[in-house]
């Protein structure tokens, strides 16, 4: 390979890798509740009230309240006091004895991502210990490990829907006409390979139409289950599918149902697929287009007014390149195939000629809306090894490596052997059975590439996640860790650190020593000792933590409670 293309390919794999990488905010974080976690409020209030970081779904929050037992004590009634997005709360039944509760909560971020937590409060006088642990009581709230996987393999199956059925109505109407005007005879093979072609692209928009439908139906299901904790069948009621048809999600992924509904309907009532038709399709296939940067992250992340244009422009681009390949696979092949070999050859190469610009165009769309991105989202080139979001984009940029492989053998060779070859007219021999080989390959490496890209929704970029105050939970021995590092970004920083005993909530006092180490491996900077100091029952600070380089630091948390044990916790940090 010359230079020239060495280069333009690695640019190419670079955009494509930044392009495809959903952006994602950070998750809303529980900055306060009314009762205070671990409070003894000395007579029961109307309502429980939690305050976050960010506004959440106001319709589809799920604040529950136990008693010691483990029965329910609220009322259902779930609202934003005051209208304001960033507060829930939930009533709670009158005449409850004097004893300890705990409130759990499943809200909505406004990135569409479920976010749960749970504390122990008290009324009157402390009670007995709750009966279950309240990570007990949210993980008995939440989906089921199935209901998360299946909600992967539809997001799956919207990315793909959208691919083939866009990509073929574009691949109709810019390439296979085109090509069969330049190159087709006026007899009734070249007519039979006309109608042939449009029943299989016909029978694939139709195909892709009612996987649309499904997938968006399924979808809505699924993420009601998710957001309100609940078992998939559960969710399979009026009540909770209206609730979610409320949200940004629901309206969305509504939306996009009904343009496949009306993208179908069109398709099915011509069969021909005349161009006016073609014409009425670019409505609904525009809808289409615009739903997922609507209903994704670009449509909640600042500045919405940029991402969402690059979104659909990406959408737009690796639907014409991977539908397009698609069609070469699925349907060239069979209308060509009672065409004479010298024919068969002669739109072969018509067809790869008119389709290689329009995948250089997909490419050079995925450059620009890549770089945009990145200035958006990506802090340094370290993200892309020091973050799990990093890593997991490097594992895609393995597939769109060898994707433009493929495509770099069929224009480089494959193309100019079947121009050669119809100019001679021969079959196309040899030069089909790659191009066929080729095809299959780039399809399943497209079908993989939308298979990550529907993964990586959990992940959020190291940019977004940086932008402020950064604030996590993990388990650590028998206790749960709340860390926060303020304000996240280089220099000072202070860090609280707030331990809670897992099985009620209550502040862990059982510590003798707490030691804070952080390091920036993807720099070799560290260990650096952090020196905490005890501010209050299970609180501690850093006031003074000095994190002097971005990028994701990793900070090593360990509570000795014993001469003997001591449990450890580590977890990664971005500094912007």
């Amino acid at each position: 390979m010359r230079p020239r293309a060495t280069l333009l390919a690695l640019m190419s794999v670079a955009a494509l890798v930044l392009a495809t990488a959903p952006s994602a905010l950070a998750h809303a974080q529980l900055t306060g509740s009314d009762p205070a976690r671990g409070a003894v409020a000395p007579e029961q209030p109307e309502r429980v009230t939690l305050r976050f970081s960010e506004p959440v779904e106001a319709t589809f929050g799920d604040v529950r309240v136990f008693d010691a037992s483990g029965a329910r004590v609220d009322d259902g009634d779930v609202e934003h006091p005051g209208g304001a997005g960033e507060t829930l709360s939930v009533g709670l039944r009158p005449g409850l004895p004097d004893g300890g509760y705990t409130a759990t909560y499943r809200v909505i971020s406004a990135d569409s991502h479920p976010v749960s937590g749970g504390f122990v409060f008290s009324i009157g006088a402390r009670g007995p210990p709750p009966a279950q642990r309240v990570d007990e009581l949210i993980d008995g709230g939440g989906a089921d490990g199935a209901v998360q996987t299946a909600a992967g393999v539809v997001r799956w199956v919207a990315y793909a829907a959208i691919a083939v059925g866009l990509g073929a109505l574009a691949f109709l109407a810019l390439v296979w006409r085109p090509a069969l005007a330049a190159v087709g005879g006026a007899g009734e093979a070249w007519a039979s390979a006309a109608r042939r072609f449009e029943r299989r692209a016909r029978m694939l928009v139709l195909a892709a139409a009612a996987a649309g439908i499904v997938s968006g139906v399924v979808g809505i299901v699924l993420q009601g289950a998710i957001a309100a904790g609940v078992p998939l069948g559960d969710a399979l009621t009026p009540h909770v599918v209206g609730e979610v048809l409320d949200t940004r999600f629901g309206t969305v992924w509504g939306t996009r149902t009904l343009a496949w509904v009306a993208l179908g309907a069109l398709v099915l009532a011509a069969p021909g697929l005349p161009r006016r038709i073609l014409a009425a399709a670019a409505v609904p296939a525009a809808v289409i287009a615009v739903t997922p940067a609507l209903g994704g992250h670009a449509g909640a992340t600042s500045p919405a007014a940029l991402l969402v244009p690059l979104d659909v422009a990406h959408v737009v681009a690796m639907a014409v390149w991977g539908g397009g390949l698609a069609m070469f696979l699925l349907a060239v092949p069979a209308a060509t195939r009672r065409l004479d070999p010298p024919d068969r050859s002669r739109v072969l190469a018509a067809a790869l000629l008119r389709f290689s610009p329009l995948a250089l165009a997909s490419v050079a769309a995925l450059l620009v809306t890549g770089v945009a991105q990145s200035l958006v989202y990506l802090d340094a080139f370290g993200d892309l090894t020091g973050t799990a979001f990093g890593r997991a984009i490097l594992a895609k940029a393995a597939l769109l490596a060898a994707l433009i492989g493929l495509g770099a053998v069929n224009r480089q060779r494959v193309v100019p052997r079947l121009r050669a070859i119809a100019a001679e007219g021969a079959p196309p021999g040899a030069a089909g059975r790659v191009l066929r080989g080729t095809l299959r390959g780039e399809v399943a490496l497209v079908a993989a590439v939308l298979a990550v890209t529907a993964a990586l929704v959990h992940f959020s970029p190291p940019g977004e996640a940086a932008s402020g105050p950064f604030s996590t939970d993990v388990a650590i021995g028998d206790a749960r860790l709340e860390l926060t590092v303020d304000p996240a970004l280089v220099g000072t920083n202070e860090i609280h650190l707030y331990l809670f005993r897992a099985a009620d909530g209550a502040q862990y006092t059982a510590t003798r020593e707490l030691r804070v180490a952080a390091s920036l491996p993807e720099r070799d900077l560290g260990p650096i000792d952090v020196e905490p100091r005890r501010a209050g029952p299970g609180h501690w600070v850093a006031p003074r933590a000095v994190l002097g380089v971005a990028g994701t630091w990793r900070v090593e948390i360990t509570n000795r409670v014993s001469d003997f044990d001591e449990h450890a916790a580590t977890v990664e940090v971005p500094v912007g």
